[in-house]
């Protein structure tokens, strides 16, 4: 009789230890933070912010995981002189990426991690005094570095986008919690 409820007990207690275990392969997150535009983009836009959801996979005791983020950017115009006309033109940028992540395995709950994808980018530009819009979809990559601590992470991204003419960067400086 006894072995049976030391054997109730020990499956119980297995049980509840593999639940939170369970738990760890996928976390919803949010971002937010700064948008840097490098390249022909900064001519054109100033500093801007973002923020966005993601949704992780990462098995416990492995180095890689899976990330899939969605975000919008928004960056203010600078003005431009055209034909002796002043026009500014503010883009709103969104992206849709898939990525794969490598942690570093330390057993500090501080820890760097490898980030880098592609995705769906899209743009639509906004020109002051000019009614309408400009939209474009484009195919792009990325890659960056970061930091998790416990459930939070900063990173900072370089996205390239393929666009008509030059590529479009950005940098994107985002802090997030994942739940």
């Amino acid at each position: 009789m006894n072995y049976v409820r030391l054997g109730t007990i020990a499956l119980a207690a297995l049980a509840m230890g593999a639940a939170p275990a369970k738990a760890q392969f996928i976390h919803f997150g949010v971002t937010g933070g700064i948008s840097v535009p490098t390249g022909d983009q900064a001519d054109a836009s100033n500093k801007g912010y973002n923020g966005g959801l993601l949704l992780a996979f990462k098995a416990p005791m492995t180095p890689f995981g899976l990330r899939a983020d969605a975000s919008l950017h928004h960056f203010g115009g600078k003005t431009q002189n055209i034909g002796g006309t002043n026009f500014t033109a503010s883009t709103n940028l969104w992206m849709a990426t898939a990525n794969a992540t490598f942690g570093l395995p330390l057993p500090s709950p501080v820890k760097p991690y490898a980030i880098a994808g592609m995705g769906m980018y899209g743009s639509i530009v906004t020109i002051n005094g000019v009614p309408g819009s400009s939209s474009d979809t484009n195919f792009g990559m990325n890659v960056g570095l970061g930091v998790s601590f416990s459930r939070l992470f900063v990173e900072g991204r370089w996205h390239r986008i393929n666009t008509e003419g030059s590529a479009t960067t950005i940098l994107p400086l985002t802090v997030g919690i994942m739940f």
